[in-house]
């Protein structure tokens, strides 16, 4: 009898296991991340995301889903294929026009808003309305971003493209003159100036590149349906929650 107690006793605990293993390890949602993500959209400390717009927003909406989140950082080069193999589930930061996959990808409703403009050295005592004025000047990009609004002028050389693999660097450029002006989003350019401690050596010129909506996109077979993840997105944006993050790193809608 005691045998028999025994073998119940251990069918039974066996039994339990696959639930044991299904409450113990619920789905993560992966969200992508790189040195493309100037801060404040993603703050490292010692080769880890601290901190950020996109740790902050994700973190957010993966306990409005009651998801589990990881971060996984690649290169932007990389997006395209880690979304469709799951490597990653969602890059945060990003718009259908950016990614040459886009229509193979799930879209999440407009997040907040962008600019690109771009910068120059406070000592260029030039003018610079429009583009056309920028002609025969060496313009500082991100390898891997496509420029829409650029790309007839860098086509037919009338300005030169210069790709490094972040912000950081345009400005150390810009600083020891190996280009003539950045670009970049105004989010991270704004950011920049207000943490550069030589930030009086910069302007902002009165020039709009280009306007965007920042949207996530979602691989394919992500643990979370696209209308989950707009609910959720929904829901932040109507409690303030997404403002407040903006906020938070100094930035007003």
């Amino acid at each position: 009898m005691m045998i028999l107690k025994t073998i119940k006793q251990l069918i039974f605990y066996f039994a339990l296991i696959p639930l044991l293993v299904v409450a113990d390890n619920k789905s993560a949602l992966i969200f992508g991340y790189g040195d493309h993500n100037a801060a404040p959209y993603a703050i490292e400390e010692s080769e880890r995301l601290f901190g950020g717009i996109i740790k902050d927003i994700a973190t957010e909406i993966a306990g409005e889903l009651d998801i589990d989140v990881t971060f996984v950082k690649t290169t932007r080069k990389r997006i395209e294929r880690y979304l469709e193999n799951n490597t990653i589930h969602v890059e945060l930061i990003t718009n259908p026009a950016w990614l040459s996959n886009s229509e193979k990808l799930q879209w999440s409703e407009a997040i907040f808003t962008e600019k690109n403009i771009m910068v120059i050295k406070a000592s260029n005592n030039n003018r610079y309305n429009e583009l056309k004025d920028l002609r025969g000047m060496i313009i500082g990009t991100i390898r891997g971003y496509k420029y829409p609004e650029l790309q007839l002028f860098f086509d037919k050389n009338y300005f030169i493209r210069y790709d490094v693999s972040n912000l950081d660097v345009n400005f150390i450029r810009l600083e020891l003159d190996r280009i003539d002006a950045l670009v970049d989003a105004d989010i991270l350019i704004n950011y920049q100036l207000m943490q550069n401690k030589n930030s009086q050596a910069f302007q902002v010129l009165p020039i709009t590149v280009s306007k965007h909506s920042i949207r996530a996109a979602l691989s394919p077979n992500a643990p979370v349906t696209i209308h989950q993840f707009n609910k959720a997105l929904k829901k932040l944006t109507d409690q303030g929650v997404i403002a407040a993050i903006l906020k938070k790193y100094h930035i007003d809608e």
